[in-house]
């Protein structure tokens, strides 16, 4: 349909190239495969792209990987009970890859562990008719013998209906819209994002404090605005110690809003961003202006999808699962889900991580 793209991620692509050359070679079980450095050559990619690739064939049962030993085919492409899932779609908004990051690598790596062999598919909703479009998804994943399982993030709300009512296996990333029923859902818990963000500005001693979120609101943004609203109020605030913007993702209007708040007659110091996109345009005004963060001003990002061993830049609310585990919780309850199992929806808890604050 006009208007929307499909994608493999990266590193399944790759995966898939192993798979044909496992194939090509006509290796069998037990035969000795690529080290890290091999793959990285063949794929032309660098070394750690290429053993990403080679930890998805992992998750799949093709390969297994052994410490000083090295990779070894443990069953052949095809081998192995048939998925309970055929093909599975991402339904994303088209710029949130980009601005946000979900899709990653890792919740990809999460998900073949529990479905090895399963396609991922990430499709970006059209401007344009995005129901239409997902209605065509749905009556082709019906037709086919094993069924599709779907993953709605950031979906208008004419897609989570439309989901609903059809039936197949879905699992919502993030908030539900009110009044669809019958979707189970994964998201953080996103009153204690705004809770926890609010406590750490209000203990650091700010008066005025100001919330940087996406143009659109979603049913997460409401429980997180809710929460702030609702710490102000325990510690004796008024409603003009905090001021709201709700702005586009392009980084130059978040500088010029931002610029334009540090002059006004109150300008905030406590800042809580809903996105890394907004938090990185603030700091950039920040150093502009020569205020320091944690001195001058403080900022607490919600959304920050940290890569594993990567050192935290901001105060964020940090996820108890990783963004792997987080993959595989979302691959057990589409499983679950095309199973005829009943699903519960799991809320994820999260605490304040500090660790990018200056020590002494």
């Amino acid at each position: 349909m006009a208007g929307s793209r499909t994608r493999t991620p990266q590193v399944i692509d790759l995966a898939e190239q192993l798979i044909s050359d496992i194939e090509s070679r006509e290796l069998k079980p037990g035969d000795r495969y690529l080290t890290t450095a091999a793959a990285s050559k063949m794929l032309g990619v660098g070394n750690g792209v290429a053993n990403r690739a080679l930890q998805l064939l992992e998750r799949r049962q093709i390969i297994t990987r052994q410490q000083r030993r090295g990779a070894f085919v443990a069953n052949l492409p095809g081998d192995g009970p048939m998925p309970p899932l055929r093909r599975v779609h991402f339904l994303v908004h088209q710029n949130y890859l980009v601005t946000e990051g979900v899709g990653s690598d890792l919740v990809m790596l999460g998900m073949q562990e529990e479905l090895p062999g399963v396609h991922v598919q990430i499709s970006f909703l059209p401007k344009e008719n995005a129901e239409g479009y997902v209605a065509d998804l749905i009556d082709q994943s019906l037709t086919a013998k094993a069924r599709d399982g779907f993953i709605l993030v950031r979906a208008p709300y004419e897609v989570h209906q439309l989901v609903s009512n059809s039936g197949v296996p879905c699992v919502v990333y993030g908030g539900v819209y009110p009044g669809v029923t019958r979707l189970t859902r994964i998201d953080r818990d996103m009153s204690a994002v705004g809770s926890l963000a609010m406590d750490y500005l209000l203990d650091r001693g700010h008066k005025q404090m100001a919330f940087l979120s996406r143009q659109q609101s979603l049913p997460g943004d409401h429980n997180t605005m809710d929460a702030i609203r609702q710490r102000l109020g325990a510690r004796q605030f008024l409603a003009d110690n905090l001021t709201e913007r709700f702005l586009p993702t392009a980084s130059n209007v978040c500088e010029a809003e931002v610029t334009r708040l540090l002059k006004s007659k109150n300008p905030p110091t406590g800042f809580i961003c809903r996105s890394q996109r907004l938090a990185d345009a603030a700091m950039s005004v920040f150093e502009k202006q020569k205020l320091e963060p944690f001195k001058d001003v403080d900022l607490v990002l919600c959304d920050y999808h940290l890569l594993a061993g990567h050192r935290p830049q901001y105060i964020y609310p940090r996820p108890a699962y990783s963004l792997e585990k987080q993959g595989k919780h979302i691959a057990k309850m589409l499983a679950g889900h095309a199973r005829g199992e009943v699903v519960r929806d799991e809320i994820i808890p999260v605490e304040l991580d500090d660790s990018a604050a200056p020590r002494g």
